[in-house]
């Protein structure tokens, strides 16, 4: 059975919180427990957010709105005394977003997280964050799951085949310059303050030379540049191949392809982003 934390809102989870969790280990013969937390509510501010993510239009709600509005509820699952791992180091890998139609600005909407098991790769461990929006009736609107990579699990060393890109020629093609601040700009309207986004010093405490952009934003920021091409309802995939450094420059391409629209993001050592929606 799960453990469930409820609330009527996302909870406020400190950083320092996150810093600070201690598990007792991940053992050998072990996985990460059924962890769910709920609110009634979905709470925060996307007419702060929206303009950051350049996104024209709160009404309705910008696509990746819901997962930063439950953020509050992802830090209480990662932060609960049965939640195995460490928080510092964790790395967002790959991102799925589905809905079923546009979200409305002023309707009432439910959220909920979980978390259960995990897989073995060939760099550490990863698990999947569920996270579930309901409109008033009850009904499944919105759903995400974000793909988490932790060294803190023993990886088995194999090097997996990834599934092939679907084949595109670019016809649009934009290059974003990112300030030195972009980072912080963010974390002000999401409220991830993870210190390898922030500053340079701060970023060097966990090995990065240079702060790097939050890769929620990067999707964002993309969906923004393709809002005239986004369905009333479908399925967005992402998969995150490389930090952006900040102050940074990429180029953001897309294009038509099988059963949709696939877009990139290209830095000066390669693709950071590669996605597709249909």
């Amino acid at each position: 059975m799960a453990l469930t934390l409820d609330h009527p809102t996302p909870p406020e989870v400190p950083l320092w919180r996150a810093l600070t969790h201690r598990p007792a280990g991940f053992a050998a013969d072990s996985s990460i427990p059924a962890i769910e937390a709920r609110a009634e509510r979905l709470g925060g501010d996307p007419a702060a957010y929206a303009p950051v993510c350049g996104f024209p239009r709160v009404d309705p709600l910008p696509l990746t709105w819901p997962a930063v509005a439950a953020r509050g509820l992802q830090m209480a699952v990662m932060t609960h005394p049965a939640f195995p791992l460490p928080v510092p180091g964790i790395v967002h890998v790959r991102q799925q977003i589905r809905w079923s139609r546009p979200l409305r600005a002023d309707e009432p909407l439910s959220v909920a997280v979980r978390v259960e098991g995990h897989r073995v790769v060939r760099l550490g461990g990863e698990f999947d964050l569920h996270t579930e929006v309901r409109d008033g009736g009850g009904e499944g609107v919105w759903s995400a799951v974000t793909t988490i990579l932790s060294k803190a699990i023993p990886g088995d060393g194999v090097k997996r085949a990834r599934p092939a890109d679907s084949p595109f020629r670019p016809t649009r093609s934009t290059r974003w310059r990112l300030p030195a601040d972009q980072g912080r700009r963010y974390a002000a309207v999401s409220g991830d303050w993870n210190p390898i986004h922030l500053h340079p010093w701060s970023a060097r405490l966990f090995g990065f030379s240079r702060p790097i952009m939050h890769g929620w934003w990067l999707l964002a920021r993309s969906l923004a540049e393709l809002d005239d091409e986004i369905p009333a309802g479908g399925t967005v995939d992402v998969r995150f191949v490389s930090p952006v450094p900040l102050p940074g420059t990429v180029e953001f391409r897309s294009g038509p392809a099988p059963g949709g629209v696939r877009f990139e993001l290209i830095g000066s050592k390669g693709p950071c982003l590669v996605g597709a929606f249909g």
